[in-house]
């Protein structure tokens, strides 16, 4: 980011001490709002909190921040703020830098990768550093605010957020939810008509309504004394309550007798109060003021030096007097600060756009700062400028290294306007398409396509934009006839020369392959649209490719070519995450689990959160499926975290089935409901089928464990029905062992063997492990006595123990049968050994069952005791883990991305529910957590 002027004005400093300056704001009606910030205050060494505040314009909100400012100060409080102005907001982490200011010679102890992150958004790192993604930059906030928190409660307070660059609302979004241990309290002021997309349940509120009736005229009264009844009945029905107005309508009503002025809205009839008041100054002073507005910054300095440029003529910094005077602006330091947004906005309508120009112009000519100088270069500019496009251009990739996207679009849309040839133009608007979709603002993705006026004769660009309007998509829209129209822009790019963007075209054809039913027709053009690709062998998106157009068909060579890949690691997470989601589509869990392990990490590392949701979901479907559901629930519950901290609702939902079916595999069944009611709702909001077969799958195994197949088949059976909102073709095989077994035990064997055979026939020859061991348990379910034996042996062959919850309950079913041969004696070991890796799951109606059974075989068996770290939350859990490892309160903070008091407190937490004092006592208490969860 562009850094923010410096106090260049300080020998100004005596020219204006004789200014006066403007007096506070009053505070009348206003007991209820000082309330609850006092209360906020009163309690924040118990913990932080966030505050929205919202009104109309001129209602009081700036006023109320004051306050709060100074009554945290007569507490020992430390005082930070920023204040959102919209000619800044293009400036990224504008506002974040304003509030860490007073903070940042704490950043040299941030961990090395945070404190990178921190300077390099602000424009202080070095131009090698790698773009920050933004929430790298908020854990270093988060660090940063809670160490000095520590010494002693902060108030961070943020002024008009509804004009805060977006950079810096995404910060204070993931501080925001992390605040519930750390004495830190959040105040923000909003103006109505704005919504601002963070917050959580925790989130206080609260609408500041207009003056009542006496407090209203009281203010006048005071502010406007001996006006005549009419007047005084007019102001006060005018003003409807609202301070500002009661303050400023007197003034310019009274002097005027401006009719039209009277008919407007407020905020319009305040704007024309205010600058209604230019005419009244000296040129020097209105000359001041336009520059003022149009400046991205607030220095004294800047302004009075563009204002000499402007009229060629020193200027002293008395010329402002007039303006203070006037009310319009306050001088603070160094700085010109105007009384109201509004007084801003007026002052800017009230320039023509030749002024407007010249300002700008001026306005570059003195500032320092490159990016800044350069965005008033683009604002003065009066046509095309090539020169300057290309500057732009490169002001641009700054601000892509510092994570600041929203900025790179508006970077190179000015540069487009600029450029002299349409194919210029049209590059840049493209360039800022291919950005935004990655921003979710459809409507703007649209305004640039549209701009960039790609001809349909030009078969790269038509791909381009192909590939933007996808991308801006969601896959869960189920419209498989997006997928031709993928492949024909593959084939555009690739006879362009472009083989990256037409294998990233097919992918996404593949992926919708999966997501949306599509034919076998279909699929096979996909396929050989990849073909003439002639990717590489082992190319990761040629696997995924073939992966989700035919997951079952092509898996046992696929399979063969993961287990290669997982071979030769690198370190890239995007990669490894392909690789890993691959893996989980053919239900090669074992091969995901590793490579969805190494993705997360790094992109933990990263602070990639937005991906991180998404990673996390497939590691925790991948960890439930390999036994090890203590990191599924652990991934899972991370997961959902991270995806509300990014509004990503489809990975919330998903991940909110995984613990609903590991809930119900454990028997936690009213829990695995509450869980699967959850994810419904937001499934049923976001249309994706295959999260609806997902649903079913959790229910299905649900009911199961409940002893109710029949039900168990019934949820289950809908993804097998073409008409059935849940059906999901590549996802069927999936269900195939709960399916298979709740149809033997509800009477529908004849179901049972047609799935089996459909599924082997879609397989073809040497399907992946998983399959295949579900394969040889569905055939023994569903066999004569005589064939049932030998498809149990092969089931418990050696893949078997990639799989321990299938493996157990091949061994469950084994031992039933053997017990009903008339084979006592050879069903306890297999009976034993079922019993001992549901208890090792907590799987306890299987446990229940393998009991009974082996009871029935003539054994005996001792009830499983439930461990003491059972009854911490999967969160607690992990943070006990991690603690019991040796790691620190801050390295588990970095790690999962909370302040070090919050892990403190959850470590409090885990003391009191497993009944030890000290960090010394967690290893034996966990230790049988299971060695994957640590």
């Amino acid at each position: 980011m562009a850094k923010r002027p410096k106090n260049t004005a300080l020998p100004l400093q005596k020219q204006r001490d004789h200014i006066p300056r403007s007096s506070p704001p009053f505070l009348l009606g206003r007991e209820a709002e000082i309330a609850l910030i006092d209360q906020l205050l009163d309690r924040i060494d118990q913990g932080g909190a966030t505050l929205f505040i919202s009104g109309a314009p001129g209602i009081g909100k700036s006023a109320l921040l004051e306050e709060a400012k100074n009554r945290a100060r007569e507490r020992g409080g430390v005082v930070l703020g920023m204040t959102g102005v919209l000619a800044e907001a293009h400036l990224a982490f504008a506002g974040l830098q304003q509030a860490l200011h007073p903070l940042m010679k704490q950043a040299k102890s941030l961990p090395a990768h945070q404190r990178s992150a921190l300077l390099n958004a602000f424009g202080m790192g070095s131009a090698s550093t790698e773009a920050p993604d933004v929430w790298l930059v908020a854990l270093a906030t988060l660090t940063l605010l809670t160490e000095g928190a520590s010494h002693e409660p902060i108030l961070l307070v943020v002024d008009d957020a509804q004009w805060l660059d977006e950079t810096t609302r995404q910060v204070l979004s993931f501080v925001s939810r992390r605040l519930s241990s750390d004495p830190i309290v959040l105040l923000l002021a909003l103006r109505e008509g704005f919504e601002l997309p963070f917050g959580d349940a925790d989130t206080l509120r609260h609408v500041i309504p207009a003056l009542g009736e006496a407090d209203a005229t009281r203010l006048l009264d005071i502010q406007a004394p001996g006006l005549s009844k009419n007047l005084r009945s007019r102001f006060l029905r005018e003003a409807v309550g609202n301070p500002l107005a009661l303050v400023e309508l007197p003034r310019s009503l009274r002097s005027e007798d401006d009719r039209e002025a009277a008919w407007a809205p407020l905020t319009e009839r305040l704007e024309h109060a205010f600058s209604s008041r230019l005419s009244d100054l000296p040129e020097v002073t209105r000359m001041l003021l336009y520059t003022a507005a149009e400046n991205d910054g607030s220095s004294l300095y800047e302004i009075i030096r563009a204002g000499e440029v402007l009229l060629a003529r020193n200027i002293d910094v008395a010329a402002l007097e007039p303006a203070v005077s006037a009310k319009l602006i306050d001088l603070d330091a160094a700085e010109v600060r105007f009384r109201h947004p509004l007084v801003r906005s007026a002052i800017h309508q009230a320039a023509d756009l030749a002024v407007r120009q010249k300002v700008h112009a001026a306005l570059a000519g003195v500032i320092e700062d490159q990016d800044r100088k350069l965005w008033h270069r683009a604002a003065a500019a009066l046509g095309p400028d090539d020169e300057l496009a290309a500057e732009l251009d490169l002001m641009a990739r700054r601000a892509q290294r510092r994570g600041a996207l929203t900025v790179v679009v508006e970077v190179l849309q000015n540069a487009a306007k600029l450029s002299k040839t349409a194919e210029a133009r049209r590059e840049r608007f493209l360039q800022a398409a291919e950005i935004v979709t990655d921003l979710g603002r459809p409507k703007l993705l649209e305004h640039l396509l549209r701009e960039a006026a790609v001809d349909p004769s030009d078969e790269l660009g038509t791909a381009r934009v192909g590939w933007c309007r996808e991308m801006s998509q969601p896959l869960t829209v189920n419209d498989p006839g997006k997928i031709s129209a993928l492949v024909k822009f593959s084939d555009q790019a690739h006879a362009s020369g472009a083989k990256d963007l037409a294998s990233n075209l097919l992918w996404r054809a593949a992926q919708r392959c999966w997501w949306s039913n599509a034919s076998s027709d279909t699929c096979s053009n996909v396929l050989a649209g990849a073909r003439r690709l002639k990717l590489l062998d082992l190319d990761p998106r040629g696997i995924a490719i073939c992966a989700y157009a035919e997951p079952l068909r092509r898996g046992g060579e696929l399979y063969a070519k993961l287990k290669a890949l997982s071979e030769r690691r690198g370190n890239d997470p995007h990669v490894a995450r392909i690789l890993g989601s691959t893996a989980n589509v053919i239900g090669a869990f074992d091969l995901g689990v590793s490579f969805l392990a190494e993705s997360t990490a790094e992109l933990r590392k990263q602070a990639r959160i937005g991906n991180l949701a998404r990673a996390l979901f497939a590691q925790a479907w991948a960890e439930m499926e390999v036994g090890d559901w203590i990191g599924a629930m652990r991934e899972a519950e991370e997961a959902i975290r991270f995806a509300e901290e990014t509004g990503s609702t489809v990975w919330k939902a998903a991940a909110t089935i995984v613990k609903a079916k590991v809930a119900g595999m454990q028997g936690s069944l009213e829990r695995s409901e509450e869980y699967a009611a959850q994810a419904e709702r937001l499934v049923l909001s976001s249309g994706a089928s295959f999260l609806l077969a997902m649903l079913q799958m959790a229910r299905g195994i649900a009911a199961i464990s409940a002893g109710r197949h029949s039900e168990a088949f019934e949820h289950l059976q809908r993804l097998f029905v073409p008409a059935d909102p849940a059906f999901n073709a590549g996802l069927q095989f999936f269900a195939l062992a709960d399916l298979v077994e709740a149809a033997v035990h509800s009477d529908r064997v004849q179901d049972a063997r047609s799935v089996i055979d459909e599924m082997e026939r879609v397989s073809a020859s040497g399907p992946v492990p998983w399959v295949e061991t579900m394969l040889s348990y569905g055939k023994a379910l569903v066999a004569a006595n005589e064939a049932a034996e030998r498809y149990f042996l092969e089931g418990l062959g050696p893949a078997a123990k990639n799989w321990p919850f299938l493996r157990g309950r091949l061994l469950l079913a084994y031992g039933v049968w053997l017990r009903r041969q008339r084979r006592s004696s050879d069903a306890r070991a297999p009976l034993r050994q079922a019993r001992d890796i549901f208890d090792a799951l907590g799987a306890s109606p299987w446990s229940d069952r393998a009991r009974e059974e082996l009871r029935a075989a003539g054994e005996a068996s001792l009830r499983r005791t439930a461990q003491v770290w059972e009854n911490l939350t999967p969160q607690e859990l992990h943070i006990a883990q991690l603690a019991a490892q040796g790691h620190s309160n801050k390295v588990i903070g970095a790690r999962l991305y909370l302040s070090h008091r919050t892990v403190g407190y959850h470590l409090q937490r885990v003391f009191s529910k497993i009944g030890i004092t000290s960090r010394s006592g967690l290893s034996a208490v966990l230790s049988t957590a299971g060695n994957s969860a640590l």
